[in-house]
């Protein structure tokens, strides 16, 4: 049903608002694609600028159901800065967090009107899995805890979410699209994992399927290690 209303609501907005954002995509080799480079702060209330910028935002009257919103926000150089009034009717979860589309990307938004562009993954902002989500900063892709804050930057241009202490990354790799326009994913380029501390636990190489065999075993030994 959310999906359904997501969809709907999408269709709404003008069509150069929507061509940055890319869907979720095949869990292998990819589970989402980057979409927006965009860095992220406080709101500036004393700027003059108008709010030209479209949101559908999660609004807190309808139990946080997406609403279309116009002059929702601006953008002030690598700033998307959000209006007053559309801030007050966002509906923020417990981490202090709302979900935002706007500028071409998904957001999360803090009270205080700062926010980081993030990855779309079933056709919705990316969320957090061990505290952290994935978004794109200007050197490559780049993990941010519930503060938003910039906790790891990467210099790939994709990168996974952590499981077993490993993310899966490529280098050099692109998006593509499914034929039936549904999906998006990263193929080609060169594929490794990296450790929390963002350093190559397994080397990168172009064969995507033999890098998960080896991050699927060494996930599973760590797992019994914990056992």
């Amino acid at each position: 049903m959310l999906k359904t209303l997501l969809f709907t609501l999408l269709a709404a907005l003008p069509a150069a608002a929507l061509a940055a954002n890319a869907v979720d995509a095949n869990a292998v080799p990819a589970n989402a694609a980057p979409t927006n480079a965009a860095s992220t702060n406080s709101s500036s209330p004393n700027s003059s600028s108008p709010y030209d910028l479209q949101c559908l935002y999660a609004a807190r009257q309808d139990g946080g159901m997406l609403e279309p919103a116009d002059q929702c926000a601006r953008v002030e150089g690598d700033t998307v800065v959000f209006a007053a009034d559309v801030l007050g009717r966002m509906d923020f979860n417990e981490d202090g967090l709302s979900p935002v589309f706007t500028h071409g990307s998904w957001r999360w938004v803090r009270p205080d009107g700062k926010s980081v562009a993030v990855v779309t993954f079933d056709n919705f902002a990316d969320d957090f899995d061990g505290g952290l989500t994935r978004g794109p900063w200007s050197g490559g892709m780049a993990y941010y805890d519930t503060q938003l804050n910039r906790v790891l930057a990467t210099p790939y241009e994709w990168v996974d979410r952590y499981s077993g202490g490993l993310a899966v990354v490529c280098e050099g790799c692109r998006k593509a699209v499914t034929p039936d326009g549904e999906h998006s994913f990263m193929t080609g380029g060169q594929w490794g994992a990296i450790d929390r501390q963002g350093k190559l636990a397994l080397p990168l190489r172009p064969d995507a399927a033999s890098l998960m065999r080896e991050v699927e075993a060494a996930r599973e030994a760590t797992a019994s290690t914990v056992r």
